[in-house]
């Protein structure tokens, strides 16, 4: 074979060339001395790679939402859009530390509606030294009420090292709750028109058999997971699923999480009156992102706790009450980060998207992948942004065919800001 053959062979494109300087060359990945001759090499010689980075990523423009202000830190995006086309970005301030269990943070949004730009986002939700954790968003395509969960933390402990023990932290926290008015637990964030913004109290009962599920709080949580889906298909039709995370037994530390953390659902068939938690998806799991198939089943792609740089699939067929055919995707690589999936309809044809950091190593690249078989199988689309990126969500308004990207990235860190990015499904697909 010629060298001129050789380089526009199948052999060079896709992911062969990248994963060959991976193995031979660990600190291109590490995005270190090498990294800018490592790019150099991939763009020469990977004829996809250079297609989709050079022309496409070009013409999608990056646009700043959220900004934390002088030590405070912007973080968990998750985005909807409503009925009538209007789009919602939702975000956790962490007041004055970029740390998890933040003592203080406050539920912010930003909203586009048809045909405007995006407003200013806005304090939506906030006490003064309480935690309003933010969850997952969900719309209820069927009324058009938009759901974003958090939960009201009044003392927040490390997910690990525990400055107290369980009875003093709930003793201070009635404490807090005595003085303030204010009730710690599961809320919704709830609006019809971006405007007025209310607040609900909710329970989430536990999944069948005993188990617990959290909806927020130490081990159970939808916050860090993708965005909830409104079924449309199938004997489910009409029940709003939301990923969420269930604590199997209680982690110590971060090696205890590969047993005693997993995935699952909430779900509820009375249009978010009431929440039921679903089946467990995998041991080993959380932060996950789901879509709904075209049989009505519900594919679950996961973050997982194995340190292989690898995503984890699993189905359900009873609309999250169960999860079965549990794989690994060798096709999807991850540095152990929360991603999202997303179901598009456009011309006629069913189309999966997939966000997240493109590496194993290091949380940079904010990529799109799609599927074309209702997540099966993944294809490598593009590169939105080469900067350092961490957790995304994705929605998608039919009425504009946008699909909106949510994403944290930076400069200096992963999470320096919250950017907006929209393209159509033919940017991703090349056509």
């Amino acid at each position: 074979m010629s060298y001129s053959s050789f380089i526009n062979s199948p052999f060079v494109e896709g992911w062969v060339v990248r994963s060959f300087i991976i193995s031979y060359f660990p600190a291109f990945e590490k995005r270190k001395l090498f990294a800018p001759l490592a790019k150099l090499w991939c763009l020469g010689y990977n004829r996809d790679i250079q297609i989709l980075d050079k022309v496409r990523f070009g013409q999608m423009k990056c646009q700043r939402l959220f900004r934390g202000e002088g030590d405070d830190c912007i973080r968990i995006p998750t985005i909807v859009a409503a009925p009538d086309g209007t789009v919602y970005a939702f975000a956790n301030v962490r007041v004055s530390t970029s740390r998890d269990n933040a003592a203080e943070t406050h539920l912010m949004v930003a909203v586009k509606r048809p045909g405007c730009d995006w407003e200013e986002a806005k304090t939506v939700a906030s006490r003064k030294d309480w935690s309003y954790m933010i969850g997952s968003a969900v719309c209820d395509s069927v009324t058009g009420k938009v759901m974003c969960f958090f939960k009201k933390i009044a003392v927040v402990l490390h997910e690990f090292k525990k400055e107290m023990g369980p009875e003093e932290r709930n003793r201070l926290a009635a404490i807090k709750e005595e003085r303030d008015g204010d009730k710690e637990g599961d809320y919704v964030l709830e609006t019809t028109d971006g405007i007025t913004f209310t607040q609900r109290k909710i329970e989430i009962k536990p999944m069948a058999g005993g188990a617990s599920g959290f909806l927020l709080g130490k081990g159970g949580s939808p916050h860090g997971s993708g965005s909830g889906v409104t079924l449309q298909y199938g004997p489910h039709k009409g029940r709003i699923v939301v990923p969420a995370r269930v604590s199997l037994k209680e982690c110590v530390t971060w090696e205890d999480l590969k047993t005693g953390s997993s995935n699952t659902v909430i779900y509820s068939d009375d249009r978010g009156e009431s929440f039921v938690t679903g089946g467990i998806v995998e041991p080993g799991t959380g932060e996950g992102t789901l879509a709904e198939r075209s049989d009505g089943s519900i594919y679950y792609n996961s973050r997982a706790y194995f340190n292989d740089g690898l995503r984890r699939g699993a189905v359900s067929y009873d609309g999250g009450e169960s999860f079965v055919e549990q794989s690994i995707h060798q096709d999807l690589i991850e540095p152990c980060c929360n991603a999202a999936v997303l179901r598009v309809e456009w011309q006629g044809k069913t189309i999966f998207f997939f966000s997240n950091p493109r590496s194993t190593t290091d949380r940079v690249d904010m990529s799109v992948y799609y599927s074309l078989d209702e997540g099966a199988t993944w294809t490598y689309g593009v590169t939105i942004d080469h900067r350092k990126a961490a957790y995304s969500s994705m929605c998608y308004d039919a009425k504009s065919e946008k699909v909106f990207l949510l994403f944290e990235c930076g400069t200096e860190t992963s999470v320096d800001q919250i950017d907006v990015v929209e393209f159509t499904p033919d940017e991703i697909l090349g056509q």
